[in-house]
């Protein structure tokens, strides 16, 4: 009894030290958009403000000189729509192909697309940039993808990459997997067809999972900073949430470099940024467990 008393003082203290190893430049950030400037860099640990008002926050909503925030998270919310379409589109029909129909080389395609997670992103960063810009009859290009910019610093450079989510296929075709073929074949004595069976019957069941994977994807989407960087980053009036970020808090710091750097307003951008996906995750964080539960287990 007294080492499982002591084993379960030293879980909660390590739990402890690291929640608060965690929060800390969290708390720090989020309470350091409610001091002065000059009140700031009085601080020594901990930004501690005489009171709570949102005057940090309104340039950054209101000061389109470095660019809206309210423009690119209009814009970030809308790759969102788009991706989340896609991702729940290939990874239900994709996850059933895979797990539920037999035809010849079946497992030799789906590890063909499992190898893509192999090769890291940042190397295919330049050939697709290269694709983007030699796009056949756009952006002043003609039949050769020669003369022009092709997609680069356009809209479909935003919409275009990354539509096969090949986490999403694989976790959802396990997910299928673990679920009895008794359903499907009870449907079909009944005269359904297979997409009513994949719509009415799966769809249903995989929901947690759809809805882990939804988070996932719309966290990716709202940080993503380096693609933009280099596909839009030349066209300031398509540009994303994460990289608007950026350009303020480096138009700030340079604004000011003669003076104090102004971080109360620097960390009211980020703050501000970090809004939405906290909000999304903490409003559907029991389906992130209860969703990929089932990864690597056959039913």
């Amino acid at each position: 009894m007294r080492r499982h008393w002591l084993l379960s003082l030293a879980i909660y203290l390590i739990l402890s030290v690291s929640s608060i190893v965690i929060l800390y430049p969290l708390a720090f950030m989020l309470t350091a958009t409610f001091t002065s400037t000059a009140q700031y860099y009085r601080t020594s640990f901990f930004p501690i403000p005489d009171f709570f008002d949102f005057r940090n926050y309104l340039p950054i909503l209101l000061d389109c000189s470095q660019g809206c925030i309210y423009q690119s998270m209009m814009i970030t919310s809308l790759r969102e729509i788009w991706y989340l379409f896609w991702m729940l589109v290939v990874s239900i029909f994709g996850g059933y192909v895979f797990a539920r129909l037999n035809f010849p080389g079946k497992n030799a395609l789906f590890l063909f697309f499992l190898s893509g997670l192999m090769v890291p992103s940042i190397i295919i960063l330049l050939p697709l940039y290269i694709m983007l810009a030699r796009w056949p009859l756009v952006g002043g290009n003609d039949l050769f993808g020669q003369g022009g910019h092709g997609f680069v610093n356009a809209w479909p450079a935003l919409f275009m990459l990354g539509m096969i989510d090949v986490v999403a296929l694989f976790l959802v075709k396990q997910n299928y997997e673990m679920i009895p073929g008794d359903y499907e074949e009870a449907a079909l004595v009944d005269g359904a067809g297979t997409l009513r069976i994949i719509l009415q019957i799966y769809v249903p069941m995989l929901r947690p999972a759809l809805t882990a994977l939804g988070v996932l994807v719309f966290i990716g989407i709202w940080n993503d900073y380096l693609g933009p960087l280099i596909f839009v980053g030349g066209n300031k009036d398509i540009t994303p949430v994460a990289l608007a970020v950026q350009r303020l808090i480096y138009g700030l710091t340079q604004r000011q470099a003669q003076t104090l750097a102004d971080f109360p307003l620097i960390f009211g951008a980020t703050t501000l940024m970090s809004i939405p996906p906290v909000v999304v995750y903490f409003a559907l964080q029991r389906y992130i467990v209860q969703g990929l539960v089932g990864v690597g287990i056959k039913g």
